[in-house]
């Protein structure tokens, strides 16, 4: 119950912050970067809390740090972008303001290649696969036992 009402006064500030953005920032652009930016912040500091449960050393908390790097790199890159739409840096500096984004934004990409591929090694090294068709063999057996259950009752 009290999950419930959390969540539900949690909807509601999400959207009183939205409606408030939204009225305050007249630029679209801009109103949506503050949004992007705050639930930026806000899975950054999900995924700090998340990494600080794990154990140290473990290869989840690895892949849980490369996924932090990640949305730093994103955020770094939606903040840029925001300062550029609101300093007008198109329009007063030069195009080139916007390379340095790209760039958290090519930086963010080059760890996600190399976590998957680092999840895949993962994978082939401990042999999920094989576990998981061993796992859907033995589903398959006893969905087929249930079914043959099943009927033999409606039979009788």
């Amino acid at each position: 119950m009290k999950r419930g009402v959390g969540a539900l006064l949690g909807f509601i500030a999400v959207a009183a912050g939205l409606t408030a953005i939204f009225r305050v920032v007249v630029d679209t652009e801009v109103a949506i970067g503050f949004v992007t930016i705050s639930f930026g912040v806000l899975a950054i500091i999900w995924t700090s809390m998340a990494m600080t449960s794990l154990s140290k050393g473990s290869s989840l908390r690895r892949h849980t740090g490369n996924f932090m790097l990640c949305l730093v790199f994103i955020l770094l890159f939606t903040v840029w972008h925001t300062l550029s739409k609101l300093l007008r840096w198109r329009e007063t500096i030069n195009e080139i303001m916007l390379f340095p984004g790209y760039l958290f934004l090519i930086l963010a990409f080059l760890i996600f290649v190399a976590t998957s591929y680092q999840i895949l090694t993962m994978g082939k090294e401990f042999g999920f696969k094989t576990q998981a068709k061993e796992i859907s063999r033995v589903i398959e057996s006893k969905k087929k036992r249930k079914t043959r259950k099943f009927h033999k009752s409606l039979k009788m």
